[in-house]
């Protein structure tokens, strides 16, 4: 059963009407468990209404309507217990049920289905970038400066501690003994700069820096007059970048989302599941659909023969 949910827009943003999902899912709940209730006792019940009728007719007990009430009742527990032993047979591998157990058998089948499914109506790459043009759109200048400076603070630290670290500085200490050549070491062999000593005052500007470094409106604005908006950026096509240095006019969005093979990923990860749990899986998500057809078949039947029984009254041969 599908929950609707409606939002409220307000100036803060969207909020979500609380109330009426409370009041949505309370009454799907409860249709739920009548549906649960019905169809675990209903073909029990009319069994037995059934068997209390036949018994009576044998002891001689004479019911107004007995042979439509009969034909009524048998007509209700025959739509019903069929269908429960159809709907059994698409979850359970029964010895006495020939050709039962598809869903275990069909593994394969229903994983490559679903895969095609999700990626074709669910979620695919159109899909994907239309969802990020939307998050995009909305999206400031000071928005993102507030962003960054925040991603930039939770990494702040960690960057400082293993610049501080006595692998960071020995590496720097290597890299100075190679890259400066000559000058390093005449520097070195004259004590007016030895390696240590330039590879601490190098972290200690370092840590200046990433210690005061934050994000500005300037920065941003600089960048977005050389590269454009990060909506430009993403999604227009011939970028200077990827032309450069993967020599492709794509976007960035259309790269990196053609690298994703969603039916893929789906079917890798159904893969892995137990055809027990794909079946459980399945049976979960529609096990109050399933109840309903058990219900519905009784219903049905006992309509059908209602009607078949007054139609041979009407019409005798």
């Amino acid at each position: 059963m599908s929950l609707e949910i409606s939002f409220i827009m307000k100036s803060d943003g969207r909020q979500t009407n609380r109330q009426e999902i409370f009041m949505s899912a309370d009454t799907n709940n409860s249709l739920n468990k009548a549906i649960r209730f019905l169809g675990r006792y209903l073909i029990l019940t009319v069994f037995v209404l059934l068997c209390i009728v036949l018994f009576a007719s044998a002891a001689g007990i004479v019911f107004p309507f007995s042979p439509f009430v009969v034909q009524v009742l048998l007509g209700g527990f025959i739509g019903g217990i069929t269908n429960k032993i159809a709907i059994r047979m698409l979850f359970e591998k029964d010895w006495y049920l020939p050709g039962s157990g598809v869903l275990l058998k069909k593994q394969r089948e229903i994983i490559e289905s679903l895969a095609t499914t999700v990626e074709a109506h669910l979620i695919n790459r159109e899909m994907l970038q239309e969802e990020l043009r939307k998050l995009l759109a909305p999206m400031k200048i000071d928005k993102v400066e507030k962003i960054l400076n925040q991603v930039i603070a939770e990494f702040r630290d960690d960057v400082r501690e293993y610049l501080k670290t006595g692998k960071t500085r020995d590496e720097i200490t290597l890299t100075l003994r190679t890259r400066l050549g000559f000058l390093g070491k005449f520097l070195n062999a004259t004590r007016i700069k030895e390696y240590e000593e330039m590879a601490d005052t190098i972290v200690a500007e370092l840590d200046k820096r990433i210690s005061d470094f934050r994000v500005s409106r300037q920065m941003l604005a600089k960048t977005i007059q050389r590269i454009g908006t990060l909506e430009d950026f993403l999604f227009k096509p011939k970028n200077e970048l990827l032309i450069k240095h993967y020599h492709s006019d794509k976007s960035v969005a259309e790269l990196l989302l053609q690298k994703i093979n969603i039916r893929e990923m789906v079917f890798d990860r159904l893969s892995e599941y137990e055809p027990e749990q794909v079946r459980d899986i399945i049976e979960d998500t529609i096990r109050a659909h399933l109840l309903w057809l058990e219900v519905f078949g009784v219903f049905l039947g006992m309509l059908c023969s209602g009607a078949v029984a007054l139609l041979q009254d009407l019409f005798p041969s």
